[in-house]
């Protein structure tokens, strides 16, 4: 099982690391973590990023994104940052880009957010509505029920399989 954590990635905006710390600690023991942060880190002082001690690029990140949607079994995104006004506008790529596979997608809606405000559509948005299995109000939750799913998952594996390798 392979779980990719999309979201917002704002400069010094600790919840948008601090959501994917507390995913990484629980689902590693079940799951293989993709972590668009691998590597990267904000320097305040200088107001830039670094991936591995060197200059962010756009082409790498695009490209390491993508290839993370592309072989995740489950897709566990933040949209909170819709409900501040950011317009999360790599994570929505990354959203429509996941639609075109199977994979699983849940996503994290902050409280506040009202969604699509129109009278024919009201609530989420019709593309989040039909293309998440469940959406979340808290990271805690969703991580919780995310690795629920990858315990039962694994588990159902290694009954189907009776336990040994089919190699």
């Amino acid at each position: 099982m392979t779980v990719y954590l999309a979201g917002s990635i704002r400069d010094g905006n600790v919840q948008d690391i601090e959501w994917r710390e507390l995913a990484i600690q629980e689902l590693s023991p079940y799951a293989i973590v993709l972590n668009p942060l691998a590597g990267k880190s904000y320097d305040a002082a200088a107001e830039q990023w670094t991936i591995f001690g060197e200059d962010s690029a756009a082409k790498y990140i695009v490209k390491a994104d993508f290839w993370c949607v592309d072989r995740a079994d489950v897709i566990l995104f933040d949209f909170r940052s819709l409900a501040e006004g950011y317009p999360s506008i790599g994570t929505l790529t990354e959203f429509g880009r996941s639609t075109a596979r199977s994979c699983l997608r849940f996503a994290i809606l902050a409280p506040a957010y009202k969604g699509h405000n129109n009278r024919q559509f009201p609530g989420l948005h019709p593309f989040l509505e039909q293309n998440v299995a469940k959406s979340f109000l808290d990271p805690f939750h969703a991580v919780a029920f995310v690795q629920t799913y990858c315990m039962a998952t694994a588990a159902n594996d290694s009954n189907y399989w009776g336990g040994a390798s089919s190699v």
